[in-house]
């Protein structure tokens, strides 16, 4: 965030957003860790659980989209405007060790 913070006192709206996740039961464990990549050109960061491709994408409140297989499982999720989300969503996403490749390619 380039832009300096003002505080004030005035009053907050706040909204209650409906429950946009799937119910537990709905859930499958995972047997590998979340993967993460950023994509610069688009500003998003995606979280992806399983390597089963998304058939259904849902657009959740604030600028983040759902995506879930053809069973209704949930496999990733897409922040926009990850850097104002984020501190450094570039430095998340980066694969660790020299020579690594992402495991997945994002637009």
């Amino acid at each position: 965030m380039s832009g300096k913070i003002r505080y004030t006192d005035e009053p907050m709206e706040a909204k209650v957003i409906a429950d946009f996740l799937p119910p537990p039961g709905r859930l499958r464990k995972s047997t590998h860790a979340p993967r993460l990549a950023y994509t610069r050109r688009g500003d998003k960061l995606r979280m992806r659980f399983a390597d089963r491709p998304a058939k259904q994408r849902i657009k959740a409140p604030g600028g983040v989209v759902l995506e879930y297989d053809s069973a209704g499982v949930l496999v990733g999720i897409v922040f926009s405007q990850a850097s104002g989300r984020f501190s450094e969503p570039v430095h998340l996403a980066r694969p660790r060790g020299a020579g690594r490749k992402p495991l997945y390619k994002v637009g």
